[in-house]
């Protein structure tokens, strides 16, 4: 059993302990120090150290060999999609007393009190009755990554005000680090946007390519020669992140769009065939509006509507017996028309299913579960129980940017609060963050506090 421990990584994860750390010191036979670390990532849902957990207890590595124990963290191990723990469990449980089963399910319980981060949604805050921008600068390329060849991207959020004017502009993830952020920012910086009753928070990705695409050949070239696949199927965290963001350039970049299967096992080796241009299909549709995803037929008849979502102006009652016109090379494809884009054009997009190791938010949620701070802070972006997370552990970039957000959206008090306490913690965009705010609804909010203080020690 000792060698799954070793060799079970590639679905890891949690916390400011580091899980490489925690298996160098099993390794090292240091038993008490491998468990205190393991034990401080399961609060993040990280699978494999409840199952490394159980394990040790199995065994009797630092501690008494206690199958109760055991089966608790192969349970918690289970419940957090680990398939090894799963098979372990309908062996170890048919060698167990009725007194350790009951003994296990009442610890199990217990433990799945410890865990914060449970089944993580991916999907990005949607913002509402945003303006629409005027003016976008596009980014100088930097003379440097042109004579280098370099390509990437930077994703961006910042704080448009009243005026429509950008005034805060930070990096939330970029790939490769260090090249494109500062040509990004400026950019940015020089954006408009109309003019509106209050301030919103914006996210954009600005892509660089000196062809207008990605090489994914060189992409891959930079996969393979830094062995970011390798290390991270091996549990290295700094690696999972790494892989992510090339992942997630790729992604981006490709004229595809995907639905990465979680019923679909976890690959040894990437699949770069998932990249592969497809045949550009064109329809009329007329009077679609909305999203959907359909089952296309070799003819391009649509035959099955797999999701949709019309919008109010839609004018079709169903999709079915529609025809994309084209040489159809893909059984699924996309369709959306929005009201709210200015070219209200329909895009067609082939959907191509992937394993979930083909995505880049799995390897950072990897990453994230594995205590890469970096990634912690691109998840909390996508998922709140993140960013709760985060805002507990008293982070100074996540607390000014959910600051900001809470107070634009009315919880004044609360987003102060953070931003104060982000200041205190010198991130750096605090202080100009809060200056952004409107000054009289800062002084209208404390002097409410400060009432009821004085109200409630009467």
């Amino acid at each position: 059993m000792k060698k799954w421990l070793l060799l079970a990584l590639l679905g890891s994860g949690v916390a400011q302990a580091n899980m490489l750390d925690a298996l160098q010191a099993y390794g090292k036979k240091d038993y008490a120090a491998a468990a205190q670390q393991f034990a401080e990532l399961l609060p993040l849902g990280n699978e494999l150290a409840a199952f490394n957990l159980g394990v040790m207890a199995y065994q009797g590595e630092g501690q008494p060999a206690d199958l109760a124990k055991a089966l608790a963290y192969f349970m918690l191990a289970a419940d957090l999609e680990h398939d090894e723990s799963r098979e372990l469990l309908q062996r170890l449980t048919a060698k167990a007393t009725e007194q350790q089963l009951d003994t296990a399910n009442s610890a199990f319980e217990q433990l799945k009190q410890l865990v914060i981060i449970t089944e993580t949604d991916l999907s990005a805050r949607q913002r509402q009755n945003a303006p629409d921008p005027i003016r976008r600068v596009h980014p100088e390329y930097p003379i440097d990554a042109a004579k280098n060849g370099q390509f990437g991207y930077v994703k961006l959020r910042f704080l448009v005000n009243e005026d429509g004017d950008v005034t805060t502009v930070d990096t939330l993830d970029a790939f490769p680090a260090k090249v494109f952020e500062r040509a990004s920012v400026k950019a940015v910086k020089r954006w408009k946007y109309q003019p509106s009753d209050k301030k919103h928070l914006f996210e954009v990705q600005l892509d660089y390519s000196l062809q207008g695409k990605v090489d994914k050949h060189a992409l891959a070239r930079v996969l393979e020669k830094n062995k970011l696949w390798q290390y991270a199927a091996a549990g290295a965290p700094q690696y999972q992140f790494a892989l992510g963001t090339l992942l997630t350039l790729m992604e981006v970049q490709s004229p595809n769009s995907f639905w990465f299967d979680p019923e679909l096992p976890l690959m040894p080796e990437p699949d770069f065939s998932i990249y592969r241009k497809r045949n550009k299909l064109t329809a009329d549709l007329d009077g679609f509006w909305g999203y959907a995803v359909v089952r296309v037929a070799a003819d391009g008849t649509i035959t099955e509507q797999l999701k949709v979502n019309f919008e109010s102006k839609n004018q079709l009652s169903s999709l079915v017996g529609q025809k994309l016109s084209g040489e159809v090379d893909n059984e699924v494809y996309r369709l959306s028309r929005s009201s709210s884009n200015p070219m209200k054009k329909l895009h067609i997009t082939p959907s191509v299913t992937a394993s979930r190791a083909m995505s880049g938010k799995f390897w950072w949620q990897q990453a994230a579960k594995n205590g890469d701070l970096d990634a912690q802070r691109v998840m909390a972006a996508y998922d709140p129980q993140w960013e709760q997370y985060l805002l507990a552990q008293q982070d100074g970039e996540v607390m000014a940017w959910a600051g900001t957000r809470m107070f634009l959206n009315g919880q004044q008090a609360q987003g102060i609060v953070l931003l104060e306490k982000a200041i205190a913690k010198n991130y750096s965009l605090a202080e100009e963050m809060r200056l952004q705010l409107d000054r009289r609804d800062i002084d209208d909010v404390k002097t409410r506090d400060n009432k009821d203080v004085t109200t409630k020690g009467r």
